[in-house]
């Protein structure tokens, strides 16, 4: 198998991975605001709202354990998808670019994976809440995305 066909078969893999990654995530934050009553309310009559009301903001009662961890939830995931819509597109984008010049096919296939596992690491340890876990898996995959960017820069010129 010829190098630049790996290049290419890994960055797929890795565009696919991350697209599984991203719909496992929202359909995760989708059941976690149906606890927290944050969905419109016209999604109270769905069986998987199972009687909590939804109006957006959920139920005021803040003092409750079970509703502050419905809440919690509800935000941690949110921003777990915050952060993913702010860092895979454009992650993507330059692992697509670099396909097309990368100077280093070796470099390339090591960029592309920490940003992959970097990405997976981080949903991970934001849903566990593990710190630094989540900030060093953040980094490895903006480290991934900044050396395809070299990469592809060092291959173009």
């Amino acid at each position: 198998m010829q190098l630049g066909t790996l290049v290419h078969q890994a960055t797929a893999v890795s565009t696919a991975v991350l697209c599984l990654k991203f719909y496992a995530a929202i359909m995760v934050q989708g059941g976690k605001r149906f606890k927290a009553g944050s969905r419109p309310p016209e999604d109270a009559a769905m069986s998987i709202a199972k009687g909590v009301p939804q109006n957006f903001i959920g139920s005021p009662r803040e003092d409750d354990p079970k509703v502050k961890k419905a809440k919690e939830d509800d935000r941690r995931w949110t921003r777990i998808i915050q952060n993913d819509l702010e860092n895979i597109p454009l992650g993507l984008i330059v692992s697509w670019a670099s396909v097309l010049s990368a100077k280093s096919s070796t470099a390339h296939l090591t960029f592309c994976a920490m940003f992959t596992l970097g990405r997976i690491g981080h949903t991970i340890a934001y849903a566990k809440g593990l710190q630094p876990h989540r900030a060093l898996f953040w980094l490895a995959a903006v480290l991934g995305v900044l050396g395809m960017a070299v990469n592809a820069m060092l291959g173009a010129f």
